[in-house]
């Protein structure tokens, strides 16, 4: 039997247990128990269908040797994807990508019930509410945890900085993420409207920490420094550059602090420190962007009725 979890939405007065993958994915496990116990923003995927997830504070890279479709996946299967912001999944319905991930484990069936509401809360929060909903993740008691984080050892000065910056915003809106909702972002947008500014800043800044600075991650155990620092400055610098541009200020500055540290380091395993670092605080962005964006648009974009063209376009009523 796995090592048991407590999962919680203390908002919602829901807490349930689930059982970790130890079995068929112990490294994986490993990693997401040694962060053990964190608070975070509980999210709701708006593509994937019936589950909830959350970026976790881990940043992992262990080898997984069990993943499941999530058109597959049953009420309360656990699941965490390394490469889309190290989040932690929990389905809770029907899921709509066929898309493998790595399973982390399974809610107790006693407990299953309890998702459905719990993910429809979510669903209608992240939505349209737009409040911030926590998750609560710890050992289950008599699991013989520290009941604290494991915490990095030996850090580098930059990597420390980025450490601390990630937990900073982790509870807490950051605060370029809300000027740009705000549109407090000086020509951030063209004549005067700023939300094609925010449209581009929350996909570049996903596609820029998940798509592109983990799979850096992935790489600098594999090629020499001088390669991998080729690698970063070839396609941070556009990206960095740009959020930058959109109020991502600090983002761009420790951008920069982490291509100048790269281009001098001497092992891969400096390199890897940093980047993990550079991930934890990205990934917190990329949370409290996914949580503050303007989803409850996409009501003016349902599936097209009666041979309707151009689905988005209101037409108010003829008076």
């Amino acid at each position: 039997m796995g090592r048991l979890i407590d999962i919680a939405w203390p908002q919602l007065n829901v807490k349930v247990v689930a059982e970790l993958n130890d079995e068929r994915n112990p490294e994986l496990c490993e990693e997401f128990w040694q962060q053990l116990p964190f608070k975070v923003t509980q999210a709701h995927p708006v593509v994937s269908g019936a589950s909830m997830y959350a970026w976790t504070p881990v940043v992992s890279s262990a080898p997984v040797h069990h993943r499941e479709l999530i058109t597959e996946c049953p009420i309360g299967r656990l699941r965490y994807s390394q490469s889309t912001g190290n989040k932690m999944s929990v389905q809770y319905g029907k899921g709509q990508e066929p898309l493998a991930q790595p399973v982390l484990g399974q809610v107790l069936p006693e407990y299953c019930h309890l998702l459905p509401g719990v993910g429809k809360a979510v669903w209608n929060n992240l939505f349209y509410e737009k409040d911030v909903i926590f998750l609560e993740v710890s050992a289950h008691e008599g699991q013989g945890h520290s009941g604290k984080p494991a915490k990095p050892m030996n850090l580098a000065p930059l990597a420390q900085k980025l450490y601390d910056e990630a937990e900073r915003i982790q509870l807490v809106e950051p605060e370029e993420i809300r000027a740009l909702r705000l549109g407090e972002v000086e020509d951030a947008g063209t004549y005067g409207q700023y939300f094609s500014a925010w449209d581009f800043a929350n996909g570049m800044l996903r596609d820029y920490i998940m798509y592109t600075i983990y799979p850096i991650l992935t790489l600098a155990g594999k090629l020499e420094p001088k390669a991998l620092s080729q690698v970063l400055n070839e396609l941070d610098v556009p990206y960095s550059s740009y959020l930058s541009v959109v109020g991502f200020k600090k983002l761009e500055a420790l951008a920069g602090e982490l291509r100048e540290y790269v281009a001098t380091a001497e092992t891969k395993e400096e390199i890897q420190q940093v980047l993990r670092a550079f991930l934890k605080y990205g990934n917190r962005l990329c949370a409290w962007s996914y949580q503050m964006f303007p989803w409850y648009l996409g009501m003016f974009y349902n599936r097209s009725k009666d041979g309707q063209e151009r689905p988005g376009r209101w037409k108010p009523d003829a008076e």
